[in-house]
């Protein structure tokens, strides 16, 4: 029997075609979008009261389902290029140091994983968030979708967060439940306890009249107000200290003179800690890792209006002790702690005069990393990377062989080698 062969592949063909078509007009047309998870919104209430958090409304989302995957070849870049100029190593020695990008696309609120071992960042192009590890394999962390998140707000174990979206509306996402609290849209300036079973923030009523800092579980049950802000809220930042004493610092004390301000410590309870005199304007801050000590920046007339670091003492009657500049030109928000005494500080390389009020004009200035003996005041310059980064977002590994850190520029993440 003899099979005329074109005309049998002629219509194997014709039918995998018509399969494939199908398909694909399904998947334009006919497949079922994802859908983002929007947050309900409490009314506000009235004066001195605050509202509890309500149920998340939890839309079905395009399932993803957690797994290890690998970033495509042309993202990170992990090894140099080969050879690499004579002058630049792979392990921080003090000069040019190679940093290896290890994100693809730009990284989010890059956070230390509770294992110590890993970061968690969120992808706002994807609306999802990962789990990467120094050689830059990512885990997905949650199979909901989360778009266009605009501050996310990590608590210290890394398996909470409050996140906040453009329109104000504000959600806890619980990464080990899977499961998120709506909190009231008027909420703002979150941060969580030590043991990340509370959050702090500003309660911003209408009226002058109820806006409170305050207090609450890390469901947004049990809110407590702590102290009235009145119109300051943009002089109060909210920073919950690791000893568990100080939930705020403001920029609302008395008058110093020139070029000295007073700044307030609001405890917990309520409590008015002795104030902290600072040399200047423009005050920012990070806690030491047990809270005893402050890190922090200023600007004046002296440093020609340029940020400087300072630490103090920062605990009970302490706070305001040892007060002593750094000789640094940077913020306190390019800083890490590696332990109570050492940091590691990405300094701008040139500054401009007044940069300290103008912190943009450092947006695309290359960065030198710096580690600073807060005990001694001994500073040494570790790295300056290859190829030039302005870094943001600086995490010493607990172990201490990386530095991990954002570049502005692109938003990827790098690495580089401290051992």
């Amino acid at each position: 029997m003899n099979f005329n062969w074109k005309k049998i592949l002629a219509v194997i063909g014709f039918t995998v075609a018509t399969i494939g078509l199908a398909y694909l007009l399904y998947f334009l047309f006919f497949k079922p979008a994802p859908e983002v998870i929007i947050p309900e919104t409490p009314e506000e209430t009235v004066s001195g009261q605050l509202p509890s958090a309500g149920k998340g409304v939890q839309k079905p989302t395009e399932e993803t389902t957690p797994s290890e995957t690998f970033l495509p070849v042309s993202g990170p870049i992990l090894r140099p290029p080969a050879p690499l100029p004579a002058q630049v190593s792979e392990i921080a020695q003090g000069g040019s140091t190679w940093a290896a990008t290890l994100t693809q696309k730009p990284a989010k609120a890059v956070t230390l994983s509770e294992d110590g071992q890993n970061l968690q960042y969120y992808d706002k192009s994807e609306g999802k968030f990962y789990r990467i590890t120094p050689d830059g394999k990512t885990t997905i962390l949650s199979d909901k979708i989360f778009k266009d998140v605009d501050k996310v707000n990590w608590a210290p174990n890394a398996n909470k967060a409050v996140l906040e979206f453009p329109d104000g509306s504000n959600v806890v996402f619980d990464f080990a439940t899977q499961k998120q609290i709506t909190l009231p849209k008027h909420w703002e300036k979150f941060d969580f306890s030590p043991d990340s079973t509370q959050i702090s923030g500003i309660s911003m009523g209408v009226s002058p009249d109820n806006r409170w800092l305050f207090t609450a579980n890390a469901d947004g049950t049990n809110a407590q107000t702590i102290e009235p802000v009145g119109e300051n809220g943009d002089k109060v930042k909210v920073s919950w200290s690791p000893n568990n004493q100080i939930i705020a610092t403001s920029r609302t004390g008395e008058a110093q003179g020139f070029d000295r301000q007073m700044i307030l410590m609001v405890g917990k309870n309520g409590e008015n800690y002795k104030g902290l005199m600072v040399e200047g304007w423009g005050f920012d801050y990070k806690w030491s890792p047990t809270g005893k000590n402050i890190l922090y920046n200023v600007y004046n007339s002296a440093s020609d209006y340029k940020p400087l670091l300072w630490i103090s003492g920062a605990q009970g009657d302490n706070i305001g002790e040892g007060r002593k500049s750094l000789g640094i030109n940077t913020w306190a928000e390019k800083c890490d702690y590696s332990d109570e005494n050492t940091i590691y500080c990405a300094v701008p390389q040139n500054l401009e005069r007044g940069a300290g009020m103008a912190p943009s004009l450092s947006n695309y200035t290359p960065d030198i990393f710096y580690k600073i003996d807060l005990k001694t005041g001994l500073k040494s310059v570790i790295a300056t990377p290859y190829p030039n980064k302005t870094a943001e977002s600086l995490t010493v590994s607990p172990d201490g062989q990386y530095l991990f850190f954002t570049d502005k520029g692109s938003g990827q993440l790098n690495r580089i080698r401290l051992r």
